[in-house]
């Protein structure tokens, strides 16, 4: 038994917009290789819907024969299935995008007719969760014992059935919904996470630099000069690992700062040193340059 339907074929068809389409076998073939992708699957759908519905199955695979394209899908709830063997759905039509090679969707066709005509009905295996190609004719095969020969679907039950698909459908929307709500509340949950880890890290990081600042005032710094030590120092935060000088290996902007803030002589040392003013109002103190920093 095939697990394989015909969803689409050579030739020029009226689209659904009244557009004139041409497919080739070019066409196919680029559809064949594109479709399923690893970050996309198209679902099988009710119809073409415009909006976002529920999914009754995935495509899982694409290919070729002759002027035909063939595809087969997977996870096909059993009512869906019980609806297409009863002959409720025994067309296809296939959704492209734009770019005439990307799936968008497979459509199971009621009353509405294809676009493309004279593609072989669809039924469904039961041992492998997949549409299957079972018969050449025009009538799709029913369940064991029944006999569908009659040229029209199978009307028993028809009411409880479109209840239980309403049942399906208001399952799998309120399962999407509740689904979509849990990978909204993780996303937050991610979010706050991940801004308070950063605000953790610049509060740290921010107390570091306090730290290293307040050790360096009157020995090699003035203290009216903490500010501005403290925002070039977080301003290097980011910026990366250089070697200044050869053989004394990478290290941060905001280490290589530090480290030559304390370098420079005491400040004392550099009051004893300094030249006196020209206006003879006393000596003045050699402050360090760290405008080379910013």
């Amino acid at each position: 038994m095939s697990k394989w339907i015909e969803v689409l074929k050579t030739g020029t068809f009226k689209a659904k917009s009244g557009e004139d389409v041409t497919i080739t076998s070019g066409d196919l073939d680029a559809i064949a290789a594109t479709n399923p992708s690893k970050d996309r699957k198209a679902p099988l759908v009710f119809g073409h819907p415009t909006d976002d519905q529920p999914a009754f199955g995935w495509l899982d695979g694409v290919k070729r024969a002759g002027d035909i394209l063939m595809a087969s899908f997977s996870e096909v709830p059993d009512v869906v299935k019980k609806l297409v063997s009863d002959g409720y759905y025994r067309k296809v039509s296939v959704s492209l995008m734009p770019d005439k090679k990307t799936i968008r969707h497979v459509g199971l066709l009621g009353a509405v007719q294809p676009a493309v005509p004279g593609l072989k009905d669809v039924s469904f295996g039961t041992g492998d969760k997949t549409i299957d190609l079972e018969h050449e004719g025009g009538e799709p095969l029913g369940d064991p014992g029944t006999d569908n020969t009659g040229g029209s679907p199978n009307t028993e039950g028809e009411d409880d059935m479109s209840e239980e698909l309403k049942k399906q459908l208001e399952e799998a929307k309120t399962t999407a919904a509740a689904l979509q709500a849990k990978v909204d509340a993780s996303a937050a949950a991610e979010a706050a996470a991940k801004k308070e880890l950063s605000d953790s890290k610049a509060a740290a990081e921010k107390t570091a630099i306090e730290t290293k600042v307040n050790d360096l005032i009157g020995k090699k710094i003035l203290a009216k000069d903490k500010p501005l030590v403290e925002r070039i120092a977080l301003a290097l935060g980011g910026a990366g690992e250089i070697e200044l000088s050869e053989g004394s290996g990478k290290k941060k902007l905001q280490d290589h700062l530090f480290d030559f803030l304390s370098g420079l002589p005491d400040l004392a040392l550099m009051t004893d040193l300094s030249v006196a003013a020209g206006d003879g109002s006393g000596k003045t103190v050699v402050v360090a340059d760290l405008t080379k920093f910013v």
